[in-house]
């Protein structure tokens, strides 16, 4: 069973607003530009070229950032965890049997995962829960997956499991 976490709906609406903020500044830089230079002169010419290279990276970097943000945020199957970070194309996977611990960042919407890396190394990593709609529910979804893979609920601490024998926390 295949279970999928959107991104938050504001992920999208900010990047959406930086869109039209960002050009505006860039198109407001390149006016100042063309008024303070010579019109017509090669460093005016230069500086605006930049600025719109600089504008034309900007927005397409946010436009991937808002494209990604309508996938799914975190995807959880029988066996691992997929999660899309924004920067990326293609979702990363944990699988969950690698996970030698899971529970929250103390004073953070972070939840810190340790999980077994390609090598065979401990891994840490710390995904953002507030950027997950439904994250209770991933959540509960996760403490039953990882439960099913031999993980325990750490007494005291909620949201939390570790596995048998590993030094907690």
């Amino acid at each position: 069973m295949i279970e999928s976490y959107p991104f938050r709906p504001w992920v999208r609406s900010t990047c959406r607003t930086a869109l039209f903020w960002g050009l505006g500044v860039v198109a407001l830089l390149g006016g100042i530009t063309w008024v303070l230079g010579r019109p017509g002169g090669v460093p005016a010419a230069r500086a605006f070229g930049v600025l719109l290279l600089y504008g034309a990276v900007f927005w397409v970097t946010l436009a991937k950032v808002w494209w990604t943000a309508g996938g799914a945020a975190v995807t959880l199957d029988d066996e691992a965890l997929a999660y899309q970070p924004l920067h990326t194309f293609r979702p990363r996977r944990i699988p969950l049997a690698g996970i030698l611990a899971c529970g929250p960042r103390p004073d953070t919407q972070a939840l810190r995962l340790v999980h077994l890396g390609r090598k065979g190394e401990e891994r840490e990593l710390f995904l953002n829960l507030g950027v997950i709609d439904g994250r209770n529910e991933f959540l509960d979804a996760l403490g039953r997956g990882l439960e099913a893979r031999g993980l325990a609920p750490v007494p005291g601490r909620r949201d939390s499991w570790s596995r048998p024998g590993w030094r907690a926390w």
